[in-house]
């Protein structure tokens, strides 16, 4: 590839479109690709830490992105110029961007509009667009050069600090109000820079002289050292390119710490006036034990102090672009001493997810976003910055050309490893604090994230000594495993959102741009992302967008954080919500083990059943036709065999329905029904159970067992029930019983039955281990009964061995309870629930199988044997239709404007969602405080959740021995190490019966055995068998 720094020839793309006869789009596409490969690499050199290969590609692709010689590049990084505008400018003389912040607005215009045919017309508009955009150029430009003279500033504070003088922080120059706020809603985001990184950006002031005024000037990269004779710099709206810092012995203006014996005073003047502006500075030697005073080491000190380190400015702190820890003045020790100060903070994660969960290492971690109220956003780079040393000692090697004073440890230094492995303990304890609140978005993949962080080998440095490090060690001869942290006290803003509008979050994964734009006004929401945004748009792609979400993130938390205490939501929030976010990244790490050698084998049979259904349905049509499609199904159905289209069902889409209700209402009509029934069935469970569990089950590492790890969405449901995804567990089908005929060479068919239940392929991940679970008994009938206050329904109830829907079939009937079959207590829990949940007299009778009158006189006995629930469910509506919203158990709201406000249909569905959130919504509560209870006993480091701890001592022999794999709404399963299997069914029952106290009790049915299909009812006295019976 030649240099890109050979001189090269423009050329117009109109003629190299007629040099090479191709049209003028694929020329321009070409261009625009060539410059997104260049970003590519450019990142690629980043993450490998080839940091001097990635400047050169960071450049060489600002040039193939606008066409312009390398000495033109420059001028590209200023707003609204791209190749055409930069060369206009470079041809005028306008060649830097302090050039053309220094130079007028006419002067701006004659050089890029001198050629245009309507240059000279004065008085039109054309002409006031062209001041314009000359006004917006020149602000741009004026903002890059201020831009550089503060990372001269900040260099040279670093460099103050590195040779051991105390020099107090001062206010950078700024833009006037107006200015800045032209160049922030006018320019908008640069369209690229090359400007080096800044984390390498250092000071390397080596001899300072408090005798002698020694101006300390930044030019790019370089920190060139002048004569007490060079000029000041002007002030008057415009920045000459030295910025001088006088050092002198006048008296200063700004309080410093006390000196102490044997060093010099250090003091700041700051003189301003119409002309220039002067910086006078008295150092101070400290040695190695004084503390450098800048105004941000005392906790409750002024935010503008501690809120920015590279800047004094208050207003445009937490306004401007993201700047790296390591840059900001003292180093990125100095920042975490800051960070520690500081009572509340917003952070985010960098990081890949390289594998799936049940790698050793799925996530390799990039670096992290920090920001607080009125701070900027920092950027920490891992592992590079933890690595970094401020020295000059053997055994480091430099970080880049342009980084004489800061060092990566080389793989020789056993004493890099060391300070990198104590700011990640720094980091770590931070991160941990439980008095310090945090705050983050999708807040369980980074909690996972810090789990199990690792870093690239390439990317480490120091691996010669990883052998004699105890927390450290190789996985996978690629990766490094820093040591696990335990984030305490975080807030995850998402479930914030979804707490206050439960029915608008119904994404698996919620999208924070648009939150933003939708809770923040158009102004709040654009400063936000601009703060998040890097000026060098090849750091954003490189950082991932995790400095925009934070700073989105604090900007919409100031927001909902109001209306959650208006609304009385956060106790629910903080008391439920929060804490289950560990636990859920913890089922999610954990998984649940798979049997995949049966499951394939079920396949098989499952496969050669529907060979069978399908060849049976064809003979029974008399044509062939797809019984997976229902178009097809309609059109066989209805126009081929003729079959009536049951009332109703004729709904006016392409073809009539052929849904489940419809195919029942047919089945006695023609034999191909049972088949269609029977094929769907089937096919459902090969398709989407088996074919989860064998596309997304994984060879686990640490196991050699196949596992599942499915996503666990705490947001996607309105009532606060969990669901899940990918796949989703909570749906399995319990045992499928079909016929299979084996043709015999000569003979008859053999007809055999076969079952496959699905469950039987979900084990427990570690060997020999066993699956508890437990499963709440009637829990939304006990909570009606609780809220209705219904003495008869309370009664049946409290009976500790009754079955209520037993009990009440027997009333209905006029039978003693043991006369009562299992189809009238089936049909008995159907018509409950139904009539609970405001099923109409038609939609009942379908579900029962009789007339629309039964049914309305079942409704009218149930309402006579039970007035209470009957009133109550009268009071839920008019209460919900006088506030707009339902409460459940907890205090979780869900707000129902339609039942006000909506049509008659649209009314009649919010009445029958009030009544249904309020029982799904407490029984969700319930069970969610039952997993928080048992995994403060059974996971180490978590603190108990009961006042008195008296349960986590009783089953502290738990911990390490038992895990929850799965919620199945009113179910949770578990898997328990055998010698604990006692203990931990006594404490699923206790947890799972005393989470809430009602006027009922809670019930639950304890389970145990080998797979979550072929479980047997627990009891302490036969468990003992189930251990020993040899695996199927």
């Amino acid at each position: 590839m030649e240099s890109q720094n050979t001189p090269k020839m423009e050329a117009p793309v109109g003629e190299v479109c007629e040099a090479f006869k191709v049209a003028r789009g694929m020329v321009q596409a070409l261009q625009e690709n060539a410059g997104r490969f260049a970003s590519m690499v450019a990142v690629f050199c980043e993450r490998l830490g080839w940091n001097d290969l990635e400047g050169i590609v960071a450049k060489f692709q600002n040039r193939v992105s606008f066409g312009v010689r390398a000495e033109v590049v420059e001028l590209t990084t200023i707003p609204f110029v791209k190749g055409s505008r930069a060369r206009a400018l470079y041809k005028a003389g306008l060649r830097t961007p302090l050039a053309i912040a220094e130079a007028s607005i006419p002067e701006i215009v004659k050089a890029l509009f001198e050629s245009s045919s309507w240059a000279t017309d004065e008085g039109s508009a054309r002409r006031i667009s062209q001041f314009s955009v000359a006004k917006k150029i020149k602000n741009g430009a004026r903002k890059i050069v201020l831009d550089k003279a503060e990372e001269a500033r900040v260099a040279a504070f670093s460099a103050f600090k590195s040779l051991g003088y105390n020099v107090p922080q001062f206010a950078p120059p700024t833009l006037s109000a107006a200015a800045s706020d032209s160049i922030r809603k006018e320019a908008g985001s640069p369209s690229g820079s090359d400007t080096a990184d800044t984390s390498h950006s250092v000071v390397a002031a080596d001899h300072i002289n408090n005798s002698n005024k020694v101006p300390i000037v930044k030019e790019r990269d370089d920190l060139v050292k002048s004569s007490d004779d060079a000029p000041l710099a002007p002030v008057d709206g415009k920045l000459g390119s030295e910025m001088p810092y006088s050092i002198s012995t006048e008296k200063s203006a700004v309080p410093v710490v006390e000196p102490m014996r044997n060093e010099l005073k250090a003091t700041f003047n700051l003189t301003k006036n119409s002309d220039m502006t002067t910086v006078s500075v008295q150092l101070q030697k400290t040695n190695d034990k004084t503390s450098i005073h800048d105004g941000c080491h005392a906790r409750g000190i002024d935010e503008h102090q501690s809120g920015n380190l590279a800047s004094g400015n208050r207003v445009s702190s937490s306004q401007r672009g993201p700047i790296n820890a390591v840059s900001s003045l003292g180093g990125l020790d100095q920042f975490l001493d800051l960070w520690d100060t500081v009572l509340e903070f917003y952070f985010d994660m960098h990081y890949i997810k390289r594998m799936e969960l049940h790698s050793a290492a799925p996530f390799e971690i990039h670096g992290m976003a920090i920001c607080w109220e009125g701070s900027p956003v920092y950027y920490i780079n891992l592992p590079r910055d933890i690595l970094l040393s401020d020295n000059k000692k053997d055994g480091c090697i430099p970080l880049s050309a342009h980084s004489p004073k800061l060092k990566v440890s080389s793989s020789n230094s056993k004493g890099g490893l060391e300070i990198a492995m104590h700011r990640w303990s720094r980091i770590s304890k931070i991160l941990g604090n439980k008095n310090v609140r945090k705050f983050a978005w999708n807040l369980k993949i980074q909690i996972q994230v810090l789990k199990r962080p690792a870093v690239s080998v390439q990317r480490f440095g120091c691996l010669d000594n990883l052998g004699n490090t105890v927390d450290l060690e190789i996985v996978d001869n690629s990766y490094v495993s820093l040591p696990h942290i335990h984030v305490k006290d975080a807030i995850d803003v998402c479930v914030v959102a979804w707490i206050l509008w439960p029915d608008e979050q119904s994404s698996s994964k919620p999208n924070l741009d648009k939150e933003v734009k939708k809770r923040l006004s158009a102004e709040d929401a654009a400063t936000a992302t601009q703060s998040g945004r890097w000026r060098n748009q090849m750091r954003k792609a490189a950082h991932n967008g995790c400095c925009r979400r934070v700073a989105q993130t604090r900007a919409l938390c100031s927001v909902l954080w109001k209306l959650l205490v208006s609304e009385e939501l956060v106790e629910v929030l903080m008391g439920i919500e929060i804490p289950l976010l560990n636990v859920l990244a913890d089922m999610e790490l954990w998984g649940i083990g798979v049997d995949l050698e049966r499951c394939i084998q079920a396949r098989k049979l499952l496969v050669k059943r529907l060979r069978y259904l399908e060849n049976e349905a064809y003979k029974l049509a008399g044509i062939t036709f797809s019984l997976s499609t229902p178009a097809d199904i309609a059109k066989v159905l209805f126009e081929h065999l003729k079959l009536p289209i049951p009332d109703g069902r004729n709904n006016g889409k392409q073809h009539p329905s052929t849904n489940k209700h419809c195919l029942d209402a047919l089945r006695h009509e023609h034999p191909i029904i049972p088949v269609i029934k029977e094929h769907r069935t089937l096919a459902k469970l090969l398709n989407v159970t088996l074919g989860s569990i064998c596309s997304l089950a994984r060879l686990s590492v640490s196991t050699q067992k196949y596992t599942l790890h499915g996503q666990w969405l705490q947001t996607s449901t309105a009532t606060g029930r969990l669901s899940m995804e990918e796949p989703n567990l909570q749906c399995v089908e319990h045992a499928v019983e079909f016929k299979m005929n084996e043709d015999k060479n000569g003979g008859d068919a053999d007809v055999s039955c076969c079952t496959i239940n699905a469950r039987d392929f979900f084990v427990p991940t570690q060997d020999n281990w066993l699956l508890l679970t437990a499963d709440y008994s009637q829990i939304e009938l006990r909570l009606m009964a609780h809220f209705s206050k219904d003495p008869s329904l309370i009664e049946l109830l409290s009976k500790p061995d009754g079955d209520v829907f037993t009990m009440i079939a027997s009333r209905w009937i006029g039978c003693p309870e043991a006369s009562v079959g299992s189809h009238d207590r089936d049909l008995t829990k159907k018509m409950v629930y139904g009539i609970l949940y405001g099923m109409g007299a038609n939609s009942l009778a379908e579900q029962l199988d009789c007339t629309s009158d039964e049914a309305a006189e079942k409704i009218r006995n149930f309402k006579r044997t039970f007035p209470g629930v009957a009133s109550w469910l009268l009071e839920v509506v008019a209460s919900c239709r006088n506030k707009g919203y339902v409460e459940t158990l907890k205090g979780r709201k869900r707000f129902l404007s339609k039942i006000k406000l909506g049509n008659s249909t649209e009314k009649s569905k919010a009445q029958r969602q009030a009544v249904n959130s309020i029982c799904q919504g407490s029984a969700a509560d319930i069970i969610k405080i039952a997993m928080l209870r048992i995994y403060s006993v059974i996971v180490t480091g978590v603190d108990s959740t009961d006042s008195d701890s008296s349960v986590a001592t009783k089953f502290s022999m738990l911990k390490d021995h038992c895990r929850i794999l799965l919620q199945v709404h009113d179910e949770l399963v578990l898997e328990v190490h055998p010698s604990m299997i006692k203990e931990a069914a006594m404490l699923l029952q206790t947890c799972m019966e005393t989470a809430i106290s009602l006027l009922v009790p809670l019930q639950v049915k304890v389970k145990v055995g080998r797979t979550w299909g072929s479980l047997d009812s627990y009891t302490p006295e036969g468990f003992n068998c189930v251990i020993l019976d040899p695996l199927n």
